[in-house]
């Protein structure tokens, strides 16, 4: 059993680039598979060809096929394909349908054509198996990114295909929730048989779990070896230029945000003050409440307590503050308001000017897709993409929720670089989510974890 690529070439349009090109490769169902490669080599692009999403949803096969143990998964109907084939996105919001966690997983029995006196012993073994039985009744849109996840692989679980592949899984989940995942799909593939193919930035993720390691280069997939799962870390090195703060933009006193249904607040008496073009990091373990945070001060939740832009209260406010507060989620393509690439940059330019525009594309490495629908871009190039069309706007505070996420470290460094320069230069105060911590030192001015429901300053060694 196995998938196969013979002399595979793909673009998102007739007239684009290609991004796959004369690609043939393999890939074995007794082996756990890393398959790495910079962002924007055509990793996902693959997965999606091999999901038999795509060309069916988007682009076009030039040439060649992709075969699931020796059928083409794009001519299967969606009921046959989900026996052989099932997908973890970088952001599980893609793949959820329903409202809760148990509705989403109601809707994939009701798919199998389960019967439906089998539906609570099987959502309970599943639930079980993934360690989220307490989330049963949970809103899916409150979740953590870690939550997210691990209700997708719940979901995955009782629909049990032959091959399980992975898009970036982990890319906004805590170090110990990646532990968490990994340990599930190994037992998956121990006690069932389950093929695995995982796109991931991190090889160090996979270390003990990886039995295979390929690498994407210009279009095609080389066969690596398992020495290449302790990687050279990119070492982060930055001029800070820390002189450069100026007065307070925002401050919060004793805020508290609860959201709907829940009895305790994500986050409970938080105080903190940010200045103009200063850098403020925030970490957090998955479910924490750094999104909610974000999203409190944006205007998302409501909240308790005192927040004050500098010193009006922001509730009495919103209508005045329109592109004051700028925002880049974990989810870009949710933000996109241009047709192409190129549309959505000089979306927030003060004119028209192409040559400012080529310059911002080719620096983020997206000249060449500058034609292409933002929405068929990978994760990782719209997280780019959100990140340099907001910088060109004129707002005071802006909030990047994980802005790094599914990032290889050399994109990562570059987005981070462009962050600050742009937020020294147009005093703006700079607040940004990571798990990466090394990341938080260079970057940021103040390190702040969110930890017991608070905010604790954290200090930068």
């Amino acid at each position: 059993m196995n998938i196969s690529a013979s002399h595979l070439s793909f673009a998102y349009d007739e007239q684009g680039p290609l991004i796959l090109k004369d690609l043939s490769c393999e890939f074995k169902q007794e082996d756990i598979t890393l398959l790495d490669g910079n962002t924007g080599e055509g990793k996902s692009t693959f997965l999606y060809l091999a999901a038999g999403l795509y060309p069916h949803y988007a682009g076009v096969l030039k040439e060649g096929t992709v075969l699931v143990d020796g059928k083409d998964p794009g001519k299967m109907d969606p009921s046959e394909r989900c026996h052989y084939v099932g997908m973890m996105f970088q952001n599980p919001d893609l793949q959820f349908c329903m409202d809760t966690v148990r509705n989403e997983m109601i809707f994939c029995l009701e798919n199998l054509q389960e019967k439906k006196e089998n539906f609570e012993q099987k959502i309970k073994e599943a639930l079980a198996f993934c360690g989220i039985s307490h989330l049963e009744n949970r809103k899916l849109m409150i979740l953590s990114g870690g939550e997210k996840q691990k209700t997708a692989l719940a979901c995955l679980w009782l629909l049990r295909p032959k091959w399980l592949l992975l898009d970036e899984p982990f890319a906004s989940i805590d170090q110990a929730s990646r532990h968490d995942l990994v340990q599930k799909l190994m037992q998956m593939h121990r006690q069932y048989g389950t093929g695995i193919v995982a796109v991931d930035h991190h090889p160090e993720n996979w270390l003990g779990a990886a039995t295979s390691v390929c690498h994407m280069r210009n279009g095609q997939i080389f066969p690596g070896n398992l020495q290449d799962l302790n990687p050279e870390l990119v070492p982060y090195m930055a001029d800070t230029g820390r002189n450069h703060i100026g007065d307070v933009v925002l401050q919060m006193q004793d805020v508290s945000v609860w959201h709907q249904d829940e009895q305790h607040p994500v986050i409970d008496h938080v105080n903190l003050t940010l200045r103009q073009g200063g850098s403020y990091a925030i970490l957090g373990e998955s479910g924490s409440g750094k999104s909610t945070l974000f999203g409190a001060v944006f205007g998302l939740y409501p909240y308790h307590g005192k927040i004050l832009f500098p010193d009006k209260e922001i509730k009495k406010m919103r209508r005045h503050l329109a592109g004051q507060i700028g925002m880049i989620t974990q989810s870009p393509q949710d933000q996109f308001i241009g047709g192409t690439v190129r549309d959505e940059i000089e979306a927030g330019m003060n004119k028209d000017n192409n040559d400012d525009a080529q310059k911002i594309l080719r620096e983020i490495h997206l000249w060449k897709y500058r034609d292409v629908s933002p929405y068929l871009l990978s994760q990782g190039q719209q997280r780019r993409l959100g990140a340099a069309a907001m910088m060109n706007s004129r707002c005071r505070l802006l909030l990047c929720d994980e802005p790094t996420c599914a990032q290889d470290p050399q994109s990562a460094y570059t987005i981070m670089t462009n962050l600050l320069q742009e937020a020294r230069a147009k005093h703006i105060a700079l607040v940004f989510s990571t798990h990466e911590q090394e990341l938080a030192k260079v970057f940021a001015d103040e390190i702040w974890m969110i930890k017991d429901h608070t905010l604790v300053r954290k200090e930068i060694r």
